[in-house]
């Protein structure tokens, strides 16, 4: 049981060179020069018009291109500015920060006390950030997309609880004691114990499941463990936010006027049998 997540490795990945990405097949110069021109320039924003998680959202698109190989070939000056944007910018220098703390947590974490630790770590390190660095370490780092332009969580609140459940299968197996002191999962022993634990059975079949980053794995997860499922959350644009923020507070209600007697049961307006 040597496994934390199936994307974790994707934690400590750099962000992939312009110069170096394989030039892809689809988009043509032209088309990828302007998306990236449209994105640079949110991420540069100063006129402070863009809201910090669209700028966010920019920074990610930004890499995933970078990743996906979309920026190959573009002039010298753009290569300027996509370093400006990403080590240069605010919220390019606040994101590498967040993304290099958080792969450190996990890695010194994972070091001390193993797999469940490292997400314990992650996790208790996460709660404690500010929503808007929260949102960004998210965007950057966690849920960063591969070269398909998939990304493996729907929302933070997804990956929060896909955490909780990786941690309770690493330490439920911990506990049943068939881990090894490598942290490995002892499989003789994990076979034995499952023909004749039909829960240790069901969680075991949950912990070598490769989908373990999916809703449905998370879920089945908190169905057997006694957990709740992820809730449904509503994420507001930033100019919803800001729309929220300047509309007037609603008018009081005014009270209605007291009785002028107190209520008596048995009068014209309580009639009882």
């Amino acid at each position: 049981m040597d496994r934390i997540s199936s994307n974790t490795a994707a934690y400590a990945a750099a962000p992939a060179s312009a110069r170096t990405a394989p030039r892809p097949a689809m988009a043509d110069l032209a088309t990828r020069a302007s998306r990236f021109d449209e994105l640079s320039a949110t991420v540069l924003d100063a006129s402070g018009k863009v809201g910090d998680a669209q700028r966010a959202q920019a920074y990610q698109s930004l890499q995933a291109m970078s990743a996906g190989g979309q920026l190959a070939g573009l002039d010298e000056d753009r290569r300027k500015v996509l370093d400006q944007a990403t080590f240069e910018s605010d919220i390019g220098q606040r994101a590498q920060a967040l993304g290099k703390a958080f792969v450190q947590t996990l890695n010194a974490a994972a070091r001390s006390g193993g797999p469940q630790a490292a997400l314990q770590a992650v996790a208790s390190g996460f709660d404690k950030l500010s929503p808007s660095d929260q949102d960004l370490l998210f965007q950057t780092t966690i849920n960063v997309a591969d070269r398909t332009g998939a990304k493996p969580y729907a929302d933070a609140g997804a990956w929060r609880s896909n955490v909780d459940a990786q941690a309770k299968v690493v330490g439920f197996m911990k506990d049943a004691g068939v881990v090894g002191a490598n942290g490995a999962l002892d499989q003789k022993a994990a076979q034995a114990k499952a023909a004749a634990d039909p829960k240790f059975a069901a969680a075991l079949r949950l912990s070598l499941r490769a989908d373990n980053n999916s809703p449905d794995w998370t879920q089945s997860v908190m169905r057997l463990f006694g957990g709740s499922a992820p809730q449904d959350t509503v994420q507001l644009s930033d100019a919803a936010k800001q729309f929220m923020n300047a509309a007037p507070p609603p008018t009081p209600t005014a009270s209605p006027p007291a009785p002028a007697e107190p209520y008596r049961q048995g009068s014209i307006t309580s009639i009882t049998a």
